[in-house]
This record gives C-alpha cells, sequence and structure tokens, in this order.
C-alpha cells in the first residue's frame, strides 16, 4: 500500500466582514458545497476563497458539517468542513497546543476523530456513526504566528502515532505519523514521513515504510526519550512455516526499532519477542531445516534433540497449533500436531529467554 503526498495548504486570514458580505460568501460556499463531486479531492494550494469561515456562522457550518456525516456519500466533504471549523478554531485559540485545540472542538462537537501531536498535529477525522467507513488525515502547524492546514492522503486507515524531528530553526522540518490498515491476517503498520523546508508553504512525502520494513500484522507505536534514540517501533507477526494460527492466537511477535536519519527514519534492530511459545517455534524450524547448532541452543539438555528425533519433530507430520487455552508465556504448554498428535512441553528461563526442559506425549482431549 503506498501513500502520496497530496496536499492542500489553505492559510486564511481573519477579514472583518459586513453583513452583505458575510451573505454573499456563505451563498457561494452553500452552492459550491452542493454541486460539488460527491468523491473526496483535494483542493490545490491557493483555492481557499471557501476556508474562511464568519464568526457569524459558525454554529450553520457546524450543522452542515454534522448533516454531512450522516450520509456516507458526503464524508469527504464533511471532513473538509470539518478540518476548516478546527483551522478556526485554533486561529482563535493561542492558550492550547493545536493537537489539544484539536481535541476539545471535534469532543465537543461529538464528531469523530483521531488526534496525534502537539504541534504539528495530525487530526484523522472519521463518521462516529460508521467508524469503519473511511477516514481522512489533515496535517496542521504553526508557521511564526499563522495556522495552516494540509490533506494527508493516508485515508482510509487509523491514525497511531506522531512524531517531529528535533531540528533547527533554519533546517527543514520533518514529521513522522503511523497509521493502521486493514490487511488479510489483520491490522498492517504503516509510516510515513513529510518534509517542509524552511518557510516552505506545504509538506512532501519523502518516505513511506509498509509491511516490508516494519512486518506483516500487528501494531507500531510512538517512542518518546528511548535510550538507543528509537522514535517507532514495531510489534509484528508471520505465522511460521508448519504452524496453525488463528488471528487471535498466539504468535511469535519480532520487535523492530527505528531512530531519525538522514534519509528519514532507518533500522536499528530487530529481534523476536522472548517467550515458551517462540522458542518452541524456533526449535521446529531448526529440526526441520537441519540445523542442529540452532536446535542445541534451545534445549536444556543436548539429550532432548535425539528424543525429538524419535518422535519426527523435524518431520512434516501434520501442523503444530497450541491447544486452546494456552498461552505464549506459560512454562508448560500443550501443542498438538495434525489430527491425531499432542505433546506437553515444559520450559526454564535461561537469561532473558527459555529453554526447552523436556516434553512427552500427551492426551488431545481438551479439544
Amino acid at each position: 500500500m503506498s501513500a502520496g503526498a497530496g496536499g492542500r495548504t489553505n492559510v486564511v486570514p481573519r477579514l472583518p466582514m459586513t453583513g452583505l458580505a458575510a451573505a454573499l460568501l456563505l451563498a457561494a460556499s452553500l452552492a459550491s458545497l452542493t454541486s460539488c463531486s460527491r468523491t473526496p479531492r483535494l483542493v490545490p494550494a491557493g483555492a481557499d476563497s471557501t476556508a474562511a469561515i464568519p464568526a457569524d456562522s459558525t454554529a450553520l457550518y457546524v450543522q452542515m458539517a454534522r448533516d454531512r456525516w450522516q450520509s456516507p456519500d458526503d464524508s469527504g466533504e464533511a471532513a473538509d468542513l470539518t478540518a476548516r471549523l478546527i483551522l478556526d478554531r485554533m486561529r482563535g485559540d493561542r492558550d492550547q497546543t493545536l493537537g489539544s485545540a484539536a481535541r476539545e472542538f471535534v469532543d465537543s462537537l461529538g464528531m469523530g476523530a483521531e488526534v496525534q501531536g502537539r504541534d504539528p498535529a495530525v487530526v484523522n477525522l472519521f463518521s462516529r456513526s460508521d467508524p469503519s467507513g473511511g477516514s481522512w488525515p489533515f496535517l496542521f502547524w504553526h508557521d511564526g504566528q499563522t495556522v495552516h492546514y494540509q490533506r494527508l492522503d493516508a485515508d482510509g486507515m487509523h491514525l497511531g502515532g506522531v512524531t517531529v524531528e528535533p531540528a533547527a530553526a533554519d533546517k527543514a522540518q520533518r514529521i513522522a505519523a503511523v497509521f493502521a490498515g486493514s490487511g488479510p491476517g489483520g491490522q498492517q503498520p504503516f509510516a510515513f514521513v513529510w518534509v517542509r523546508p524552511p518557510n516552505a508553504a506545504s509538506w512532501r512525502l519523502t518516505q513511506s515504510l509498509g509491511t516490508d520494513s516494519l512486518g506483516k500484522t500487528g501494531n507500531a507505536r510512538i517512542l518518546e526519550g528511548s535510550a538507543d534514540g528509537a522514535v517507532l517501533e514495531t510489534r509484528t507477526y508471520t505465522i511460521e512455516r508448519g504452524f496453525d494460527e488463528c488471528p487471535s492466537c498466539p504468535h511469535v511477535y519480532r520487535l523492530r526499532r527505528f531512530r531519525w536519519d538522514t534519509s528519514g527514519l532507518v533500522s536499528i534492530g530487530s529481534g523476536v519477542e522472548h517467550t515458551p511459545y517462540a522458542t518452541f517455534v524456533q526449535l521446529i524450524a531448526a529440526l526441520t531445516a537441519g540445523d542442529r547448532a540452532a536446535a542445541g541452543q534451545l534445549v536444556a539438555d543436548g539429550a532432548l534433540l535425539s528424543a525429538a528425533d524419535g518422535y519426527g519433530f523435524g518431520i512434516g507430520k501434520g501442523r503444530w497449533r497450541l491447544a486452546p487455552g494456552m498461552t505464549a508465556t506459560s512454562t508448560e504448554l500443550l501443542l498438538l500436531r495434525g489430527s491425531q498428535e499432542a505433546y506437553r512441553v515444559h520450559f526454564a528461563a535461561r537469561g532473558d529467554d527459555w529453554v526447552i526442559t523436556g516434553f512427552e506425549p500427551a492426551s488431545r482431549n481438551v479439544e
């Protein structure tokens, strides 16, 4: 899945208006909203004449947004109008961060939004009556005393977090946002980086990280103050060959960490989350591959490898799966293989990892 930098930057000064001018502007805005396409679209930078909301018409515009959120075909227009209302609120409230102002405003109106970040802040708008029907993210930021906003082309996903790279005033500013999209096995993490050079009017997308970099199924989170400088961590899984795992079953999770670098977000390491279940999965993988050295590191006694050979652990005699009710962290696991076999496996801690101390055939009556 990819995302573009698609963006709309609207900077609208608040101008004093006569009653007649306000009426004419409102009439033009209503005509534009009723005649425009139902398809969500990006408005080019500079096409911002409808972004200014007259102070005496805010309530009307709020009702217009609410009405449009009730119709799935109008959700793109509802998001656009809501973003303009948020911008108007931010311009008038200088005592809060942009994120706080946005969160307070959408909560007061009962509208659906995921808000992350302080300044800049990302606001991901959605319909509360249809949370799964789509989402529309917007980026808000200060340039001097003026608040700007821009549509981000990352529609249809959940917003997970935002991190801003510390930078000098005369350097380009970078922001990263993590999202979660729906995949065949569950939620999939995505991360995007946007950059804005000094005095630039908008942000452009410079990096997209998907399942190849972050992992196939799982989640991502923003980190603050980590000792290794990491600002992003993902926790994802891929079902190992020879195993059967439902989406809600225990998995072997891989952790990946990223930090800021010249090119954007770069990996600084990855590793498997240590659990007894992960140790067993790794043992089966090593035996299947004929890697006795790796298998030997996963058992407390080398004699257990001969016992595993006797049971044919390294032979594909059926798919493995945890028995119902088992958790990945239990020191005693009941594992089923194929339609007939079952084994009770015992574990002990070794440092920050686990080793297998024994196993024996068991009953399958738990099914």
